[in-house]
């Protein structure tokens, strides 16, 4: 395990980012298949219905954001890509974030915007010849992807794990190499 010192967790957790990582509505805006009840029902209409919230939902779900769950194999890998990406990434690489990099992957973020695609990367190239942050259709040159498949001092996340999720890349790996090209 590994427990971050309170400068570490500051790292990531900003004003920018709400101070929180955790779950987001469009990550639980979904059905869910509670076992102990065998009731199916949205996640977010679950939580109101407990009284898990503060305040009510702002809106009805079907207007709320909604992400893909990125280990579901029958949904569109681009979809589960970007949504893998804000959830793993978007906390740091946004507007106005803590890093020095100009990325913003957000959901909400269009692709041709997020600042990846074809882009020099700010942080050095891994000594990859050609390497940019995102590179379609060559995972093996793209920094998002290389970054995230390694856990050493140019992992990302810089802190809080010490494995790499492999289904996780193995999907930003066949996203990146069936980009044809930038938006």
């Amino acid at each position: 395990w590994i427990y971050p010192s309170g400068s570490q967790c500051m790292e990531c957790h900003t004003s920018v980012a709400n101070f929180s990582l955790g779950l987001e509505h469009g990550q639980q805006n979904g059905d869910l298949l509670y076992t102990e009840t065998g009731i199916t029902a949205n996640q977010l209409l679950t939580a109101e219905a407990i009284g898990m919230f503060t305040d009510a939902l702002s809106d009805d779900v079907d207007n709320l954001p909604r992400y893909t769950d990125p280990a579901d194999t029958g949904a569109d890998l681009e979809s589960r890509a970007r949504a893998y990406l804000h959830s793993n990434c978007a906390g740091c690489h946004r507007p106005l974030g803590p890093t020095p990099s100009g990325m913003d992957l957000r959901h909400s973020t269009s692709f041709g915007a997020t600042q990846t695609c074809n882009e020099v990367p700010s942080g050095g190239d891994l000594g990859i010849p050609g390497a940019r942050l995102i590179v379609p259709g060559n995972a093996d040159a793209s920094l998002v992807y290389q970054r995230a498949n390694r856990r050493d001092v140019h992992a990302m996340p810089p802190v809080g794990s010490n494995y790499v999720d492999t289904d996780g890349v193995a999907m930003l790996r066949s996203w990146i190499n069936s980009l044809g090209s930038c938006p």
